[in-house]
């Protein structure tokens, strides 16, 4: 393997947006097995309780396909994905 010569400040590169989760899942959820996946289903149950606690929405629905694809709908407050003047870029 040849070595790379122009190592520095400006070769690194951050993962961005969903990339950081797409690209390094054990990162965020423990695992990039079934583990991992795991977790990421409870984490959106999680979030949708959390919604549903504070008032935001009343009702849960959690639907898992014969295909193993699980979809959450909480009628929640959603993902905000406006521009988002603190950070001077979008949520998502």
């Amino acid at each position: 393997m040849a070595k790379k010569k122009d190592y520095g400040n400006d070769s690194i590169t951050m993962l961005k947006g969903a990339d950081k989760v797409r690209k390094r899942p054990a990162v965020i959820f423990g695992s990039d097995g079934l583990d991992g996946c795991e977790h990421s289903i409870f984490e959106v149950i999680s979030n949708s309780i959390d919604e549903a606690r504070e008032g935001y929405g009343n009702k849960i629905i959690i639907t898992h396909y014969r295909n193993h694809d699980i979809e959450v709908e909480d009628f929640g407050r959603g993902c905000p994905v406006d521009f988002n003047n603190n950070e001077q870029r979008y949520n998502w």
